[in-house]
């Protein structure tokens, strides 16, 4: 094998791979990145037999061949070289020697042979979603997953679709419920659950770029390919919870206030709250405002208003502040809705001028 290639080309791909591949100690094979070299493309694969990864890119090839090489040695040296180089990476029995202008190096790698051969998926389902909008959707609920992985489920991020139905994203811890949804409809998408692990690596990717992703996916696997990446991930075992009957259908206190008004207070509440995170909300009354209060032994108490249009009953409920927190953010208005059911009962949030997300947390009970 040897090929040549632009330094910057180089240290991104490698990149990519690194955080892809592990410390394994029971196959050291999977802590490397498998590089081959094939026609005008150099192309680099990583994995650890969950998720994997294969990335071409542009280079000109003097010889044809594949080789293994350590993803943290060859990712930390490639950074240490000077961005305006041309490389070139020429394989040595089952070394690397890794040559530009002013340097010469070996890495030690290993056999080739060794290296998993990425799966296939013999799925005939594919659809098109723009990369953007996919990138989205992820980010606006993976939060909102488990991140134990006791219930797998859970532990995932639920994508679904039908026919004439938009495509929505929806994420759960028990406690809180993230929803997004987009008016792209797929009629064969009836549902898959992409662990979160996977989803972190998808955003670590995909983030930023531009294009239509496609994605084909089969009962077991999913294959999302963009360009000259192509990113393969095993999908969730089990059924996602049915999370729409827990959704409330009627209110009993609906409450319009500033979106950044509100991220302010609860900035504000929470360097006073306890070791439940637990913030207390009330609302009603003529003064037409939400009071947040905190307290706790070692720092103090904190009560903040916030000016609102509140409409109907008064009420006080305990949530852990985080958990509201965490979901502004992603909805796409600059003015909320908080719908309260009752009391014990969860509440949801939303945009005023765009629904597309909404949220669902628990009360603290006993708080």
């Amino acid at each position: 094998m040897k090929a040549i290639c632009i330094k910057n080309h180089l240290k991104e791909v490698v990149g990519l791979c690194e955080k892809i591949s592990g410390k394994n100690l029971s196959l050291p094979i999977l802590n490397n990145i498998l590089i081959i070299s094939d026609n005008r493309e150099l192309k680099f694969i990583a994995t650890n037999l969950e998720i994997g990864i294969e990335i071409i890119i542009p280079a000109k090839i003097e010889k044809k061949g594949k080789l293994a090489v350590p993803a943290n040695i060859l990712s930390g040296f490639i950074s240490s070289l000077p961005s305006d180089e041309n490389i070139t990476l020429e394989s040595q029995n089952e070394n690397l020697l890794v040559s530009t202008q002013n340097s010469s190096t070996l890495i030690k790698g290993q056999s080739s042979e060794d290296f998993p051969v990425l799966p296939k998926i013999d799925g005939k389902k594919e659809i098109e979603i723009p990369v953007q909008d996919f990138i989205l959707g992820l980010k606006s609920v993976w939060y909102a997953s488990s991140f134990s992985t006791i219930k797998p489920e859970i532990s995932s991020i639920y994508i679904y679709s039908g026919k004439n139905a938009p495509i929505i994203f929806a994420a759960t811890d028990s406690f809180r419920l993230a929803e997004k949804k987009f008016k792209h409809s797929f009629e064969d998408l009836s549902g898959v659950l992409i662990p979160l692990k996977a989803v972190v690596e998808i955003l670590r990717i995909f983030e930023g770029r531009e294009g239509k992703l496609k994605i084909i996916f089969d009962k077991n696997q999913i294959f999302l390919v963009l360009d000259r990446i192509k990113f393969i991930s095993r999908l969730t075992e089990g059924n996602f919870p049915d999370y729409q009957q827990i959704i409330p259908k009627k209110f009993v206190t609906d409450v319009i206030l500033e979106k950044n008004l509100f991220t302010n207070a609860l900035k504000t509440a929470s360097i006073f709250s306890g070791k439940l995170n637990e913030i207390n909300i009330l609302v009603g009354g003529d003064d037409g405002l939400v009071t947040l209060q905190t307290s706790s032994a070692d720092a103090g108490e904190h009560t903040g208003n916030i000016p609102a249009k509140v409409t109907g009953d008064e009420l006080k409920m305990s949530f852990n502040y985080k958990y509201i927190f965490d979901c502004l953010p992603h909805i796409p208005s600059s003015k909320i809705l908080l719908r309260f059911s009752g009391p014990a009962k969860p509440l949801v949030i939303t945009g005023v001028d765009d629904n597309s997300f909404q949220y669902l947390a628990m009360p603290l009970s006993g708080v």
